[in-house]
Order: C-alpha cells, then sequence, then structure tokens
C-alpha cells in the first residue's frame, strides 16, 4: 500500500458556517459580554509608557499588517497581534528600541493561535533587518505571555463581520462587503487613537463605512439594525465612521486618490479595495535597534 498526502500546503480550507453559530443571538450576547476583558482600560502613552509616543506604534502596526499581507496570513493573526501588543504596552514599560521586538514577538505568538501555518522566528528576524536575533524573540515570547497572564485570546473587530452581515438580508447585497470591511478594521488597528475603542463598535463603523464607499442602497437601514444588534450608541458610530474615512484617504498616495475612493459594486476590481500599501514591509525607523 503507498501512502501520500496530496494536500496542497499552499491552499488554505476553511470550515463552511454553521447556521445554528450565526443565527443564535447567545454568540453575539458572549462577545459582547467578553470583549471588554481584551480591551486596555488606560492610555498607555500618557499613563505607563515614557519613550513610547502614538505615532511609533501606528509605524510598528503598519509593518505589522504589512508582513501579514506579503505572508498572507490568515485575517485573524494580524489584530489579535496588536491587541497583544496594546495589552502589553499597558501593563509593562518598555524603550522605543525594542517596540519591534514586542511586536514580531506579538505576530509569533498570534500565528500560533490563529493561523495553521506559523511565522518562524527566521522570517520575522529578516523582516527586521536583522535588527533582533532569535534568542530575542524566544525570550520575549514567555515574556509577553507572561505578561498577559498566559491568554493568549482576544475578541477583535474580524470577530463580529460575520455575525452582523449573515444576519441581515443586507449583509448579501454586496459580494464585497466582507472584505472592504475586513480591510477598514485591519486600518483601524493600526490607528492608536482607537486603542480603547471596543471591538464591537469598530466592527460597526467599518461595515457601515464599507456599505456607504459601495453607495449600497441598505445603508441607513443596515446602521439601524446594527445599533439595535450590539447595544452600539449611533453617535459613536457615526464619528467612528468618519475618523476611519478620514484615515482611508490619509493612507492613499495624493496621486492615486480619486473623488470617490470605492468604486461602485457594478465595476469593482480587487485592487482598488487592498488596504494602502507602503512598499515591501521594512525596520521602522527609530525602533530598529534593540538594546536591553
Amino acid at each position: 500500500m503507498e501512502l501520500s498526502c496530496t494536500e496542497n500546503p499552499s491552499v488554505v480550507n476553511f470550515a463552511q458556517k454553521d447556521p445554528n453559530i450565526f443565527c443564535d443571538r447567545r454568540v453575539i450576547e458572549n462577545l459582547l459580554k467578553d470583549e471588554r476583558k481584551y480591551v486596555i482600560s488606560c492610555d498607555y502613552f500618557n499613563e505607563v509608557q515614557v519613550e513610547i509616543q502614538p505615532y511609533m506604534r501606528n509605524v510598528v502596526a503598519t509593518w505589522m499588517m504589512e508582513v501579514c499581507e506579503e505572508q498572507m496570513c490568515e485575517e485573524q493573526v494580524f489584530p489579535l497581534a496588536v491587541n497583544f501588543m496594546d495589552r502589553f504596552l499597558s501593563v509593562c514599560v518598555i524603550k522605543r528600541q525594542q517596540l519591534q521586538l514586542l511586536a514580531a514577538t506579538c505576530l509569533l505568538i498570534a500565528s500560533k493561535i490563529r493561523s495553521s501555518t506559523i511565522l518562524t522566528i527566521d522570517l520575522l528576524c529578516a523582516y527586521t533587518d536583522y535588527s533582533i536575533t532569535h534568542s530575542h524573540i524566544t525570550s520575549w515570547e514567555l515574556l509577553v505571555l507572561s505578561k498577559l497572564q498566559w491568554n493568549a485570546a482576544a475578541i477583535t473587530g474580524f470577530d463580529y463581520i460575520d455575525h452582523i452581515t449573515d444576519r441581515f438580508a443586507w449583509g448579501s447585497e454586496s459580494t464585497y462587503l466582507r472584505r472592504h470591511a475586513h480591510t477598514l478594521v485591519s486600518i483601524c488597528y493600526t490607528e492608536p487613537a482607537l486603542i480603547q475603542v471596543a471591538p464591537s463598535l469598530i466592527a460597526s463603523a467599518c461595515i457601515c463605512a464599507a456599505m456607504r464607499g459601495l453607495r449600497m442602497s441598505s445603508t441607513t437601514t443596515a446602521t439601524v439594525d446594527i445599533c439595535n444588534l450590539l447595544n452600539v450608541d449611533p453617535e459613536s458610530l457615526e464619528n467612528l465612521r468618519v475618523f476611519i474615512d478620514q484615515a482611508v484617504e490619509k493612507g492613499i498616495p495624493p496621486s492615486s486618490q480619486k473623488a470617490n475612493t470605492y468604486p461602485n459594486s457594478n465595476s469593482c476590481s480587487n485592487a482598488a479595495f487592498e488596504s494602502p500599501k507602503y512598499g515591501q514591509p521594512e525596520t521602522p525607523p527609530d525602533v530598529e535597534n534593540i538594546y536591553f
């Protein structure tokens, strides 16, 4: 008998959605109940950290997003890694030269939790131009997990997208809605101003922003449905939606900006909905040297 594996490791197969999960109100209730456990309770830039500034966090988070995009990581890896980083920074003071080491370590842990193919330590070292070493990451992996009290879980904005769109008829109005909402959620996780915003509010605002960009006719109805489903304040949702639109415009190079950032759903190209590109991932300035 010949035993051989014919699976293609480059193809990721996902299980089909279970209607019993996506139609059960208790799932949403549990997500809303547990999400506050994983949202930091302080502005660590002012209350904990001495050297870390918001712009540094933005640069490193963008680098993390680029690494995940280039390695085609599963969608949950990036927001989970950012959540680990924020939770760590809210309880442990570090130097600015250690920020990229922390980011790389969080990517490693998140890929182990949420991906079938992990980001290897050697690969992460290469993405930092070898400013960090294998031993740095292995030692910091234990440090990060201990500061997280070994709770390597989190609820992120990605967890809500399918649970929202699958509950309403307008969720299937455009085949691009889910992808665009996910892209906007990723952008939100690079913004230091949103470190204390609940994932449910981020997901809600991203869906509404995506629907407005796609010019979907049921945008107003969807806003009401989402607010009722997640007990979201309509004013907070609208304020965050405006912030997201501004963040998208800020991240797109002026030469590529058009009067309408989103083409209509009938003439949509994939490239138009990728997150803003910043070139090949490189070591961020001011955070590339590691000192202990």
